[in-house]
């Protein structure tokens, strides 16, 4: 289904979230060129171990050079998603923030590329799964987010990430960009070479269709909520456009949000100066995750 949104629509209550927005615990998941790549955890009152809880992983934006933000010299901290991830830890899920290596500034810089960022995130997930009884994860109630650059590495840990007996509960990806090829400006990031084995196995001309979400949808790929605000100038929505249909092309349960008078990365809501498409974009959020999950 397709939804338009009106700006009235959103009232969730975020002010609680936005002032604790960095996690409880951080840790290093993985080190690149002897850097720590981390991710921050936001637990539930009442937190236990010994439970088991549902989960929301969220992979943030920047154009795939990061934005971050930093409450002290120790780094990582959750950046701009994670008041996102604390509003749902204060309904009864983990959240995770987790970070990934930052592309170089024209991401072509072997090893710093997005294939690169992509490995990041699926490392990222591969420690939480194998890490998931200590953590206490309900690992067949995993959502996951991403925004932006990060709707991007969302979208690909959607549609590729293969793990035995596990499958995404959902996938929300917000203003994402699903489309390397036919996205002149996007098109842009794709390596023009690389040695990353994924994509030096590949002929050239198909690390765009290898790296773009809109081209690895399958018979298999989760439940996906498309959010994107309607002005939008810097991902334009036929990027949701355009996943959203093929989704509908192998039968796979998908809805489309489109958010009135709403530009990009609106979702954060320590950056946007459009609170109201926020509080609208984690209403549709909630409303959906009524629908999968009694958490909430």
């Amino acid at each position: 289904m397709v939804y338009m949104h009106k700006l009235t629509e959103g009232n969730a209550e975020i002010s609680k979230s936005v002032s604790h927005h960095s996690g409880d615990k951080t840790v290093s998941y993985k080190t690149v060129d002897g850097k720590e790549i981390g991710m921050s955890f936001y637990y539930p009152e009442n937190y236990s171990n010994k439970k088991k809880y549902p989960t929301f992983v969220f992979i943030h934006g920047g154009g795939f050079g990061g934005h971050k933000i930093f409450d002290d010299q120790s780094g990582w901290a959750g950046d701009y998603l994670g008041y996102l991830a604390r509003y749902y830890s204060y309904k009864g899920f983990i959240g995770i923030s987790i970070d990934y290596r930052l592309a170089s500034r024209d991401r072509q810089q072997e090893g710093y590329q997005i294939i690169d960022c992509y490995d990041d995130c699926n490392d990222a997930m591969d420690y939480i799964l194998d890490n998931s009884e200590s953590i206490g994860i309900d690992t067949k109630n995993v959502f996951i987010l991403g925004e932006s650059a990060g709707g991007h590495l969302a979208g690909l840990v959607t549609t590729k990430y293969k793990r035995q007996g596990f499958g995404f509960k959902a996938s929300f990806l917000i203003n994402p960009i699903t489309d390397l090829v036919g996205d002149e400006r996007w098109n842009k990031s794709v390596p023009q070479r690389s040695d990353n084995p994924a994509l030096a196995r590949l002929d050239k001309g198909d690390y765009a269709e290898y790296l773009s979400p809109l081209y690895n949808i399958s018979g298999e790929t989760c439940p996906v909520v498309l959010i994107h605000g309607a002005t939008d100038g810097v991902v334009p929505p036929v990027h949701s456009e355009r996943f959203y249909e093929k989704m509908a092309e192998y039968s796979r349960e998908c809805e489309l949000h489109i958010i009135e008078k709403t530009n990009h990365a609106f979702l954060l809501a320590e950056y946007t100066d459009n609170l109201a498409a926020c509080k609208v974009g984690i209403g549709i959020i909630d409303k959906y995750i009524e629908k999968k999950s009694a958490v909430i």
